[in-house]
Order: structure tokens, then C-alpha cells, then sequence
């Protein structure tokens, strides 16, 4: 039986703001034991780390770097494998920071400490997102026992650990296949991250993978392959019910929340639907879930069930619903060179149909309220001033309470973004190991905005590049 431990190195600040359960470690130790491997160690250094908080931060690196050394040489592992899931961050965290938090060098830290003290015979797998975007960035330069996985890893990970096992030299380089999906399983672990001080979303379950999408800028696509797998959801209900009993356990009865973290949760839209209507169907509705949806694939019966089981609901005060449309851009020009696959009269039937049962709760008195937000995507090649002309215009139209814009698009391996933006943003691939973007004038997209957006929309805040604009009167 192989001694097998699975690290997860996500002690970046964006992850101690938003703490995120470690899912793929946890689908994929409770694969390893479905294929009998045994019971994998996991080492979450989230939660081994120390304190969540700005004062507790200054010496994160080192104790977790500290925690690694020690487990790695408390015993002989046969495979020790890494979660490398955060390239960079979002937009900054800190009060007064302007710039993005870029987290390569950090995780290339925890695989050097991986090299340094790991014994002889030990074989290193590494996965997980970032690592995915980007492996040559982590293999280079490392001995022929070091392996990736890019992508799902359920069965691509069984595989590579029977093998090695077995005294074979697998690929240096596999990519997850679709197979079997990964559920959750490790109630202890799930059980710790109820002690967590704060923190969004801090539970996550999956309803398949692969979006199904090709988006110009998007390595998602890229990482898990054109094809979707879909989970039964009857087995998704499952993971829902298990977390409903470790909530109930708990002395504070905390919040019952998670997301669906699917790369588009309603794609396909029939799939969602019976995922939606399985989880009710158990009986264990969340007090609220959130995922990433797709315009495109929203109707009044989807609708109905997200509001049934209590899709975006408030955790304080009257029940009320925030519900987020990710359009990325208003103009079909721009919609179109993204590589979307919907346009401006999709996005704003959307936007209706989600007005039209919302405000049926509302007046029947099972929500308080219930408003929408609109997230943009600015900068992508092709932005001007007509374009977002365009799109303030649809926002004017649509009326959401709140506008989220992302101000410039990075460039990331692999996506045809790259492959039109190379020779100009960037020679050989190893230069977007570092944050490359398109290049754009914010203050004049700024200044655009400002002209095009109604005057309702009258606040602004900043913060590195994302701005989030409200309406004085929502």
C-alpha cells in the first residue's frame, strides 16, 4: 500500500480573504481509496498555517514552508503530490494596494521545499489550475520523478500511482481524462473549515467538468478539454446532504452555503435543472449557493428552481437575492470576437426572464428583495469607445444594481487570445509566466464609461482594477 500525501498550497492572501475548501484534494483521496491505494494524507496548509488575518500573514510563508519540511520528513512517502491552484489573484486585497498579487513565486517556494525534502524513491505528481495553465513553468529543470496531471485528476492520478507502484515510468506529462467524477467524502477535513473566522463560499462541490465554451481569453477550455462530463444528480444531492449533516453538527450552527464550482454551472441547462431538482428533492436545500452561470442558458423554469433552493440568498437580515449575469461585454462585436456564444438580445432576455420570477417571489412574499448585477470583461482587442457605447447602452436597458467591470484581460498559454497576441505581447511562452496584458487606457475607458453609463450610476469604487459602479436610487 503506498504512503501518499496530497498538499494543498493555497496560503495565498486571496485565499485567507476567501477561504476555499480544497475539493480536488478531497475528490481525489477518496479516488485513491476507491481504487485501493488507501486512505491519502492531506496536508492543508490553509488550515495548518496559522491564523487567517492581516496581522497573522506576515509569517505565513515561512510556517507553512515549516509545516512542509516537517511532514515531508516525518516519514518515507512513496508519492507526494501538490495542489497548485492560484497563479494571481482577481484584484488586490489590502487597504491602499493597487496592484494584482502574483503567487508564482511563492508556489514554486513549496516545490523546491517538495524537492529538498522528499527522500530517495519518492516520486512528486503536481496539479491542480494553476499548475495546469502553466506545467512547464513547475517541471522545468525538475528530475525524471517529478509528474503533472493537467486537468481532472479523479482517474488520471490512479493511474499514474499504480503505475509508479508497479515499477513503471509513466509519462512525464499526462492529461486527465474524462472518467469517473470525484465526490466529497472527508468529513473532518469538511468539519475544520466550519472553524474558519470569514470567508465567501467557503465550501465548493462540482456538477461535471469541461464548460463546453471557447472563450478567446479562457484557459478553462484549455485545461479540461472540449467535452463536458456530467455527474448524476442524484450523487451531487449526495454531497449536499453530507454537508447538511456536518452543518447540523456543529455547536454554532453556521451558515449552510457552498458553491456549485463548475466552470458554467447551466451548461448544459437540462443537466442543471435536474441538479437543482435533486438537491430538493433531498430535502437538504442550502441556506444560499452561488455558481457561474451562462446567459445563454437561462429560463423561467431555471429560475423557478434557483429561487426554490435558495440560489444568491442574503445570510443576514430579510430574505433577499442577488443574482449576477457575467455578460462580459454588451456588444455583439465584442461579444462575438470573445468568442461568446450569445449576443445582446440573449443577454437581455435573460435578464428579463430572471425580473419576471424574481418579482413573482417578491410579491407573493418569499423574497424581501431581489436585485441583479451585471460583470464586464473591458480591454479585450477590438475595445473603443462605440463598443462601449454598446454596452453602457444594454446596461442602461437592463438596469442592474450594481455593475462589476474588470479592467484589462490577461494573457494566459494555450488560449487563442495568446496565439493572436504573440509576436506582440509576448516572444516564447515562458514570458507569460508573469501577468502580460492587452494593453488598454483605462482612464479613457473610464472616461467612457462616465459619459455613456445614466447618471444614476453615480458610485464608484476602485480597487487595483476592478471597479464596482452602483445606482444612487437602487
Amino acid at each position: 500500500m503506498a504512503e501518499i500525501l496530497l498538499i494543498d498550497t493555497n496560503t495565498t492572501p486571496f485565499n485567507e480573504a476567501f477561504p476555499v475548501y480544497p475539493i480536488g484534494l478531497d475528490y481525489l483521496q477518496g479516488s485513491l481509496e476507491t481504487a485501493g491505494q488507501g486512505r491519502a494524507h492531506i496536508l492543508d496548509l490553509t488550515r495548518t498555517g496559522g491564523p487567517l488575518n492581516g496581522a497573522g500573514m506576515a509569517g505565513r510563508r515561512e510556517r507553512s514552508l515549516e509545516i512542509l519540511q516537517r511532514v515531508l520528513r516525518e516519514r518515507h512517502w512513496d508519492v507526494v503530490g501538490l495542489s497548485l491552484r492560484n497563479i494571481d489573484s482577481t484584484y488586490p486585497i489590502g487597504d491602499g494596494e493597487t496592484e494584482l498579487h502574483h503567487y508564482l513565486p511563492q508556489l514554486l517556494d513549496y516545490c523546491d521545499c517538495v524537492a529538498r525534502h522528499t527522500g530517495d524513491g519518492s516520486s512528486v505528481i503536481l496539479g491542480g489550475t494553476g499548475f495546469s495553465i502553466m506545467p512547464q513553468a513547475f517541471l522545468a529543470e525538475r528530475p525524471d520523478h517529478w509528474h503533472g496531471v493537467v486537468g481532472p485528476g479523479e482517474t488520471a492520478l490512479v493511474e499514474m500511482v499504480q503505475a509508479l507502484q508497479g515499477g513503471e515510468n509513466p509519462p512525464r506529462l499526462v492529461r486527465g481524462r474524462v472518467g469517473a467524477l470525484g465526490s466529497l467524502q472527508n468529513r473532518e477535513l469538511l468539519a475544520s473549515y466550519l472553524e474558519l473566522p470569514h470567508g465567501e463560499g467557503v465550501f465548493g462541490l462540482r456538477s461535471k467538468t469541461g464548460c463546453g465554451q471557447a472563450c478567446g481569453y479562457c484557459p478553462y477550455p484549455v485545461i479540461n478539454g472540449a467535452r463536458q462530463s456530467l455527474k448524476n444528480p442524484a450523487e451531487v444531492a449526495i454531497e449536499v446532504e453530507l454537508l447538511a449533516e456536518i452543518h447540523a453538527a456543529h455547536s454554532a450552527q453556521p451558515p449552510f452555503r457552498f458553491m456549485i464550482a463548475d466552470d458554467i454551472f447551466n451548461r448544459p441547462l437540462e443537466h442543471a435543472k435536474e441538479v437543482l431538482k435533486a438537491i430538493l428533492a433531498a430535502g437538504a436545500p442550502p441556506q444560499s449557493w452561488h455558481a457561474y452561470l451562462d446567459p445563454a442558458n437561462l429560463d423561467e423554469e431555471f429560475l423557478e428552481l434557483v429561487c426554490r433552493s435558495h440560489g444568491w440568498r442574503s445570510l443576514q437580515g430579510p430574505p433577499v437575492m442577488f443574482f449576477p449575469l457575467d455578460i462580459e461585454s454588451g456588444s455583439d462585436r465584442m461579444l462575438s470576437l470573445l468568442r461568446k456564444p450569445y449576443d445582446r438580445a440573449g443577454i437581455l432576455a435573460a435578464a428579463q426572464a430572471y425580473r419576471k420570477v424574481s418579482r413573482r417571489w417578491v410579491e407573493a412574499g418569499q423574497l424581501e428583495g431581489a436585485f441583479l448585477g451585471i460583470h464586464l470583461l473591458l480591454g479585450y482587442p477590438g475595445e473603443n469607445e462605440e463598443s462601449i457605447r454598446e454596452t453602457c447602452q444594454l446596461i442602461n436597458q437592463i438596469r442592474p444594481e450594481q455593475i462589476a467591470v474588470q479592467l484589462g484581460v490577461r494573457v494566459y498559454p494555450g488560449t487563442p487570445l495568446a496565439r493572436q497576441t504573440r509576436g506582440e505581447l509576448w516572444q516564447e511562452e515562458k514570458d507569460l509566466y508573469q501577468p502580460v496584458f492587452v494593453q488598454m487606457d483605462q482612464e479613457q475607458v473610464l472616461g467612457w464609461l462616465r459619459t455613456y453609463l445614466a447618471p444614476s450610476y453615480d458610485r464608484l469604487a476602485r480597487r487595483g482594477q476592478m471597479l464596482m459602479i452602483g445606482r444612487s436610487n437602487a
